[in-house]
């Protein structure tokens, strides 16, 4: 009776549920309806679940350089990419690149010229992208088109950009100058008419670097392509901008397979060194010198292929090697008048180069050094072999009472061990297995490797009370587009810790180099070529040991301090001179004195120099080397003031910075119908060594929104399913 009455109560139960479901709105699904949607559902989820994956493995894959987009603020170098509403691809061949360098003691004056000319019968706007080196103080511009000459004007970058858009719009002949980086420039042109010849001039100013008794200039010629790398989540991120966060991207766009052959750069320097020298040499090229009968040299690089930098050295009699040297000029290059007065500046600018005293480093002390390198794909080729070859001279140097580690790191970081390791004929050998079993592949995830080698945060003081010195050799091409979170990693992070680099390769990012050396106290060395591995690595190694000056001050004697740049003069090693930029209002010379700790005890020098006045450019260098300090030192406290600070004085040197560019504008309309100018791009070379990025992430992809979406579908298509199984079941009652 119970089964009875039970089997009666599900058949009701059942029956009143299907009454329910028909009664209220009692239509009929097709089912070749319900097995669309599902499988479109489906269909979708597969997609992006397919996209998500080869997005995680991105870091293996390959992507061909036609197949990529190119994003017109990613820098490149050598490249003149036209643009309009014509999307033929009309190639305006790169005809010439003409480098004029006139040396003089420890500045270096450069103009630059490039020349295109347009073949095709279209009317032409164009950008042109290049690196310069990292502390170029650009202050000119002039277009030369036909046979008319624009000259380039100072605008605030967003004023800049409007009357050059403007420019442009209206038919006229117009070029602008602008700075993606301190190291990377774009330069614009608007209209170039059909078999009309483009030429485009800049100017900069730059101090020449002086180390152990041997002068040096770089002058880059191409780029090694950069990596972005995932951006880091905040608790307070919003989900728009956590959506839009892009795991990993490279800028390989302004690299081509194939090669434009017509592309050539070439040199001509005028070498007035001012004192006897012993040699003159390339270590990048082979150059042709011609010595001049006023003492000074010319040397010239005729139709050089440009794949990697031009680098240039130069080492005066020992006899003749100056232990200081002061520069001096009165007034700015361009008469501007300053503080918004009509009078115009009086002030004496002057650039300082002092090497440290001649004492010999404690060398006993222990350290501990931690030997970084970078594994990233880009270093792939004769960069990577130069990187493991200087590991093992490092390692090589090594004192029994020193302790070491090394962190390989490309996506993530791998190191040795746990912790340094002491001095012993087996860990050595640990480590040298370690190294000769590393290779190039994977992104260049900077930060990883930065973090473990700098383990101290905030105001903590590290190794206050050890007797090692901790040491951090960073070694790598700096192809990273993330310069800034970079520096503020360091800059929060360095503790009593010191960071070398070393730029490995053809064409290392320097301004990142250079200026993560500055905010780590250490020093930066560049090794261009395997046959400068061995020298430099051995020379940074001791030279590091132990600095010669610390705490170094300047000040005059009578006790006032001079307005000089960078604020916080770095440790001086051994063969490493201090180089300053002051400027001082009143035009008097003064005596100045420099003080400092060395190696233990108090030391000071006053400086007597009889300063040459004829020197012009000295401001520009004064006015670049503030701008980087306060760059530098930029976070989002002070980003608003820091601005203002850096227009302000790009405005009053005539300099082109991060906010402001020069822009120079025809009044005279050439072209009647701007909207319909053609697209084209030239391409540029291959740093030289460097292999093609097959193991290099090449995409860039929104993982966390494909997996957001692909959560989304899922739950969708269940409750397709689901539906469908419920209507199913309605249609059987």
């Amino acid at each position: 009776m119970k089964k009875e009455f039970s089997a009666a109560l599900a058949a009701t139960t059942t029956v009143d549920d299907c009454a329910g479901a028909l009664a209220p709105n009692h239509q009929w699904w097709p089912d070749w309806l319900f097995d669309l949607l599902q499988g479109c559902g489906l269909l979708l989820l597969a997609v992006l679940l397919f996209n998500l994956l080869t997005s995680v493995s991105a870091i293996a894959s390959t992507q061909s350089p036609e197949d990529m987009v190119l994003n017109p603020e990613w820098p490149g170098t050598g490249t003149l990419e036209w643009q309009g509403d014509n999307t033929n691809n009309n190639i305006a061949p790169g005809l010439q690149t003409d480098v004029n360098m006139q040396v003089s003691g420890l500045t270096n004056r450069v103009t630059v010229t490039q020349h295109y000319t347009n073949h095709s019968e279209q009317w032409l706007n164009g950008r042109y992208l290049f690196p310069l080196p990292e502390n170029a103080a650009v202050d000119s511009l002039q277009m030369k088109i036909g046979e008319r000459l624009i000259a380039g004007q100072i605008k605030p970058k967003k004023e800049a950009r409007q009357l050059y858009e403007q420019a442009k719009a209206d038919g006229k002949r117009a070029s602008l100058l602008s700075q993606q980086r301190p190291n990377l420039f774009t330069a614009e042109v608007a209209n170039l008419g059909p078999g009309q010849t483009l030429e485009i001039r800049f100017s900069y100013q730059q101090a020449l670097d002086y180390r152990d008794g041997q002068f040096n200039l770089r002058f880059p010629m191409t780029l090694t392509p950069r990596y972005i790398p995932a951006a880091m989540l905040t608790s307070a991120a919003k989900l728009p901008e956590v959506l839009s966060l892009q795991t990993l991207m490279v800028d390989n766009t302004a690299l081509r397979q194939e090669q434009a052959s017509a592309n050539r750069t070439s040199i001509n320097i005028v070498l007035d060194a001012g004192l006897p020298l012993a040699s003159v040499s390339s270590a990048s090229h082979q150059i042709q010198q011609q010595p001049q009968d006023d003492g000074s040299m010319v040397i010239t690089l005729l139709n050089a292929l440009p794949d990697r930098d031009f680098v240039l050295d130069w080492q005066p009699q020992a006899a003749n090697a100056p232990a200081a040297a002061l520069y001096s000029q009165l007034g700015q290059t361009y008469n501007q008048s300053t503080d918004n007065h009509d009078t115009p500046d009086t002030s004496r600018y002057s650039l300082l180069m002092m090497m440290p005293p001649a004492v010999k480093p404690q060398t006993d002390n222990p350290r501990e050094l931690i030997l970084v390198i970078d594994t990233s794909g880009s270093m792939a080729g004769d960069a990577m072999a130069q990187a493991k070859s200087a590991v093992l001279y490092a390692l090589s140097g090594l004192k029994p009472q020193d302790s070491f580690n090394i962190l390989a790191f490309s996506s993530d970081v791998q190191p040795l061990a746990p912790q340094a390791l002491p001095v012993t004929a087996h860990n050595i050998g640990l480590a040298q297995q370690f190294v000769r079993s590393l290779e190039a592949n994977g992104g260049t995830e900077m930060a990883k490797a930065l973090q473990l080698a700098l383990p101290f945060t905030g105001d903590t003081v590290a190794n206050e009370s050890d007797a090692a010195l901790r040491q951090v050799i960073f070694m790598t091409d700096g192809a990273v587009g993330n310069e800034d979170q970079l520096f503020t990693l360091i800059r929060d992070r360095l503790g009593n810790n010191r960071l070398f680099t070393i730029g490995i390769g053809s064409a290392p990012n320097s301004h990142f180099m250079r200026r993560a050396a500055e905010l780590g106290r250490g020093t930066f060395t560049y090794i261009g070529n395997m046959q400068q591995v061995e020298q430099q690595t051995v020379s940074l190694l001791n030279k590091i040991a132990a600095p010669v000056l610390t705490d170094v001050q300047l000040h005059y004697a009578d006790g006032t301090v001079p307005d000089y740049w960078p604020v916080r003069i770095p440790d001086l090693y051994m063969g490493e001179p201090m180089l300053l930029s002051l400027r001082e209002r009143s035009a008097e010379q003064k005596a100045l004195i420099v003080s400092g700790n060395l190696q233990g005890q108090f030391w000071q020098q006053q400086v007597l120099l009889q300063a040459d006045t004829e020197k012009r450019g000295l401001d520009l260098l004064w006015a670049r080397q503030q701008i980087a300090s306060l760059e530098l030192a930029r976070s989002s406290d002070n980003a608003e003031r820091t601005a203002k600070q850096v227009t302000a004085l790009a405005l009053t040197y005539h300099l082109v910075s991060s906010y402001t560019s020069l822009v120079a504008v025809d009044i005279t309309p050439v072209n009647t119908d701007p909207l319909h100018n053609a697209v084209g791009e030239v391409a540029n070379e291959n740093p030289a060594g460097w292999q093609a990025p097959g193991n290099m992430p090449q995409t860039a992809t929104n993982s966390r929104l494909l997996l957001l979406m692909g959560t989304l579908l899922l739950i969708v298509a269940m409750l397709l399913g689901i539906w469908k199984r419920q209507f199913a079941a309605t249609r059987s009652c």
